[in-house]
């Protein structure tokens, strides 16, 4: 008997899930549908925030028309991990959209491990200077502050279930954004340092969407 129960009440939670996330933003975005139009265009726009952000602070690196390959690994892998982190952002809102996986995240992990097992420029792991680490990582969180306000905004409008989860993956898509424009500041292409500090950066970030999340989130 008890056992019938809780099947029942596991059935009866599936299908409020279910109700809940076919009727997503449906008072304020219409639906499914508009709401993935939402986030996509909610995602341009951060990202186009987060370059005048880095322009207004840092500036293009002088070389930037010159660049080839090594920079194209270093757009190529963060606008990977970005787009993984928008697709997880939407079924984290639209829990019926699909499963949350890890796998993801594999095109973005084998394009910065590509380029860094054969980068052979030399070039530090560290970067040009004791600070351009450090001043890596920050810059990146602070470019993508603009988009994981703006996301979490977004996100609040759907269905979400598992809020630090969700807060975590709009933290890490914030955190690619943020390396997205970073990268046309920054003067180190080594794949090393790529490999490690531009996904600290983002894994950082995404620590700290998941922080907000679960409170932003939370119905």
């Amino acid at each position: 008997m008890k056992r019938e129960q809780e099947v029942a009440t596991t059935a009866r939670t599936d299908g409020l899930i279910d109700r809940l996330a076919a009727q997503a933003g449906g008072s304020q975005l219409g639906g499914p549908l508009t709401f993935k139009v939402a986030l996509v265009a909610a995602a341009v726009a951060s990202l186009g925030l987060s370059v005048a952000l880095v322009l207004a602070w840092l500036g293009t690196r002088p070389d930037l028309a010159m660049q080839s390959l090594p920079f194209a690994y270093k757009i190529a892998s963060m606008l990977a991990l970005g787009l993984a982190g928008l697709v997880l952002a939407c079924r984290a809102a639209l829990p019926s959209s699909g499963k949350l996986t890890a796998t993801a995240f594999l095109p973005a992990v084998l394009i910065l491990a590509f380029r860094a097992a054969t980068d052979r420029s030399g070039l530090s792991a560290l970067g040009n200077s004791d600070i351009s680490a450090g001043g890596c990582v920050l810059t990146i969180m602070g470019a993508s502050v603009p988009a994981l306000i703006i996301l979490l905004g977004v996100m609040r409008m759907g269905a979400v279930t598992r809020p630090a989860l969700a807060g975590a993956i709009v933290g890490a898509l914030s955190g690619s954004l943020g390396a997205i424009a970073y990268a046309l500041a920054c003067k180190n292409d080594a794949g090393l340092f790529v490999a490690i500090w531009y996904p600290l950066a983002v894994v950082v970030t995404a620590a700290v969407g998941a922080i907000t999340g679960k409170r932003a989130l939370t119905w």
